[in-house]
């Protein structure tokens, strides 16, 4: 008797992209776009420049800070308490 596990690893991809391909019928990543979609703000911006700059020490200092688990928050902290006229780093 082969193992479910076996079974799965062997199958092949093409059923399961046929049934991914029938549930997203766009053409277009524009036409997937809802009323919600919209450009960031320049706070978000700075936000999410601010946390890809940041070592993952600093991303989980100001996580606790924050008392969050959400980088939104701890760029609200950093606001509230830390030096926000400090330039990120510019990270490729």
């Amino acid at each position: 008797m082969m193992s479910r596990a076996v079974s799965i690893r062997t199958m092949g991809h093409g059923p399961w992209l046929q049934h991914l391909s029938r549930r997203a019928p766009y053409e277009s990543i524009e036409a997937m776009k809802s009323k919600h979609d919209r450009e960031p703000t320049p706070d978000e911006t700075a936000g999410m420049v601010w946390w890809n700059s940041l070592t993952e020490a600093d991303r989980a200092a100001w996580l606790a800070q924050a008392g969050s688990a959400v980088p939104a928050d701890a760029w609200v902290a950093y606001k509230r308490l830390g030096d926000v006229n400090r330039q990120p780093r510019i990270i490729n």
